[in-house]
């Protein structure tokens, strides 16, 4: 709602309101923190983008919003994305395979870069010289992946290359204040950085 209160753009607004309706949002004013069974609570974030390209202020390009559902282990700081619905507005499409293909992409990449990946270092510089000190995201920990398609085959196309990344680390961050009451502001939201911040001083 508060999103939509600041957008003047109708395009924009529908594709919110599209998504915010497939993804099942909760309305709420405040963060829910709905436990689970033992140590686990759950949260629902959203976040909304355009795409911009070329240099500032460069010239706008496809929408995205997100819906992201997660389970949180108190105990440990792991997060799992139970869920992801992704609303998505490229123009005309010549191939909406094709751009869903491209969105799904676009949200791995994302979860895998705003959960796990993360250049380590020691007192040498860099530690992570190999891909088996690298993290990155695998099949068993992908959530369903559920995107809504603006029919907008009467404008001109945009493109779907990254466009459906950028609202990704912010609709985890909000799902994880949904669920903890802690604001996480800097991915990756490792399990330690999450242990960090649940463990803080107010």
């Amino acid at each position: 709602a508060f999103r939509l209160q600041l957008l003047n753009d109708p395009r924009a607004a529908e594709l919110v309101q599209a998504t915010a309706e497939k993804a099942g949002w909760i309305r709420r004013t405040g963060p829910q923190q709905r436990e689970l069974d033992g140590d686990w609570v759950q949260g629902q974030g959203f976040a909304y983008a355009r795409y911009f390209h070329s240099k500032f202020p460069g010239f706008g390009a496809a929408w995205a919003a997100w819906v992201a559902d997660v389970a949180i282990d108190k105990q440990t700081g792991d997060v799992s994305v139970t869920r992801v619905v992704i609303g998505h507005d490229a123009g005309m499409m010549v191939n909406p395979d094709g751009v869903r293909h491209q969105i799904h992409g676009n949200v791995i990449q994302t979860l895998s870069r705003s959960l796990m990946e993360k250049v380590a270092f020691n007192e040498h510089g860099v530690a992570s010289r190999e891909w088996g000190g690298y993290p990155i995201i695998g099949f068993r920990d992908l959530p369903p992946i559920e995107v809504v398609l603006m029919p907008r085959q009467e404008e001109p196309p945009m493109g779907a290359g990254e466009s459906a990344s950028v609202p990704g680390p912010a609709a985890l961050a909000n799902a994880l204040f949904d669920a903890t009451g802690r604001r996480f502001y800097a991915a990756p939201f490792t399990p330690d950085a999450v242990r960090a911040a649940l463990h803080a001083t107010p």
